[in-house]
C-alpha cells in the first residue's frame, strides 16, 4: 500500500495473523521506510508564511534621529526587526563626516544607496580605502573595530544586521 503525506501504512499500525518470518520482516522494513519517509517530509515541508509582505516606496520611508539628544545627527529608518535586539535591517542616513573608530557585536551588511563612503578596519589608513557610491557594499564581521566617513553632503545606506545593533568606541585591544 501507498504512503499517505502524513501517516505510514495502515498495515504498520496493525499486527498480521501471518506467521511467516519473511513476511513480518518485509512488512516492518517497509514500515520503518514510510515512517523515515513521512518524518522526513514533514521536516522537509516550509513553514507557512507569517507575515504579509509590506511595500514602502523609499520616499514614504519616515527617518528618526538615532540618538534622540542629537536630532541633527545620524538618521534611522527601521524596516524589520528589533535593533535592541536584532536581527534588524534599516536605512541610515549621514551628514559628510568621519565617525569615530567603533565596534558592534554583531556582523552586518551594507550597501549605499545614496553619496558616497569610505570604510576601513584597524590595519588599513583611510586614504587606501576606496570610495564607495551607489550599489558599493562592505560585510562587517562583529567584534572587529572599524570606520567609516560620509563624503558627501548627504549619505544613505541599508543595513542588514545578523543580531543587536550595538555601538561602542573602539579600544587597542579590539581587532
Amino acid at each position: 500500500r501507498k504512503a499517505s503525506s502524513s501517516h505510514p501504512p495502515s498495515d504498520c499500525l496493525r499486527t498480521s495473523g501471518d506467521k511467516r518470518h519473511v513476511h513480518h520482516r518485509l512488512l516492518g522494513i517497509t514500515c520503518l521506510v514510510a515512517g523515515i519517509g513521512v518524518a522526513v517530509s514533514a521536516i522537509a515541508q516550509p513553514a507557512a508564511p507569517s507575515k504579509e509582505m509590506v511595500v514602502t516606496p523609499f520616499e514614504q520611508v519616515r527617518f528618526v534621529p538615532l540618538d534622540p539628544t542629537k536630532p541633527d545627527g545620524i538618521q534611522i529608518a527601521v524596516t524589520d526587526g528589533v535593533p535592541s535586539t536584532g536581527p534588524s535591517s534599516m536605512y541610515l542616513r549621514y551628514k559628510r563626516g568621519i565617525n569615530a573608530t567603533h565596534v558592534h557585536s554583531s556582523d552586518y551588511r551594507l550597501v549605499v544607496l545614496q553619496g558616497t563612503m569610505k570604510h576601513w578596519g584597524k590595519k588599513q589608513a583611510e586614504a587606501t580605502a576606496a570610495p564607495l557610491g551607489p550599489g558599493g557594499s562592505w560585510f562587517q564581521p562583529g567584534g572587529k573595530s572599524h570606520t567609516d566617513a560620509c563624503l558627501s553632503d548627504i549619505c544613505v545606506v541599508f543595513v542588514v544586521w545578523s543580531g543587536k545593533r550595538d555601538r561602542r568606541p573602539a579600544t587597542p585591544e579590539d581587532p
